[in-house]
């Protein structure tokens, strides 16, 4: 369904430090850390297996802000983390009191050859995913919008003791690729399914 491997919601084992570091609300002059890009993504599949993206100037920080973000999912979140993988993937990560921890990232497929040769496989790990994490499913979304193929990853599981409500949205159009999560932890909830099509059409009118 929609190529390249994303950290859009991370295993509960990469989720328990997080809501460790995140668990405690901040003081009223602490800024709040958001986590590091490797524990959201340690249990990512080898990215020397995944297809190369193309370097963009699009930054993930910029596309849905500290800001915008928080006025969405309803938190404070604090500065974004913005990190590059070795396969041009640029992700931003944000972390909030809750804890909530809020992701996007986005990058360019070299040819839509490439990208579409990849659906199959993005397929499989989504599904994979699911399977692993518990109570989460898959909707594919074909034709979402014009050139545009999309899935939603959402539900439930746990980590570190404590009940985590996730939702993460995939997107591809061309060779244009983004994804979006929310990851709720204890009593929060996610914004809603259509609240995440919505920001992605929003999204798709920003990008090139």
């Amino acid at each position: 369904m929609i190529s390249f491997a994303f950290p859009g919601i991370p295993s509960p084992s990469a989720v328990a430090p997080i809501i460790a570091n995140a668990s405690a609300p901040p003081e009223a002059s602490e800024t709040i850390a958001p986590a590091p890009s490797d524990t959201i993504a340690s249990d990512e599949p080898s990215e020397s297996a995944l297809p190369s993206a193309v370097a963009t100037n699009i930054d993930p920080c910029q596309l849905i802000t500290s800001a915008d973000a928080s006025s969405w999912v309803g938190v404070k979140f604090g500065a974004g983390k913005e990190t590059t993988n070795e396969n041009n993937i640029r992700s931003c990560t944000y972390a909030a009191p809750g804890p909530n921890i809020f992701f996007v990232a986005v990058g360019i497929a070299p040819d839509v050859d490439t990208a579409k040769a990849a659906e199959a496989a993005e397929e499989a790990s989504l599904q994979e995913q699911a399977n692993q994490l518990g109570n989460l499913a898959i909707e594919k979304i074909p034709n979402f919008a014009d050139n545009t193929d999309a899935a939603i990853l959402q539900g439930s599981m746990s980590a570190g003791g404590q009940k985590l409500g996730a939702r993460a949205m995939y997107v591809l159009r061309g060779t244009t690729f983004f994804t979006f999560s929310d990851i709720a932890i204890n009593n929060g909830t996610p914004p809603t399914e259509q609240a995440f099509k919505d920001k992605a059409n929003e999204l798709l009118a920003k990008l090139p």
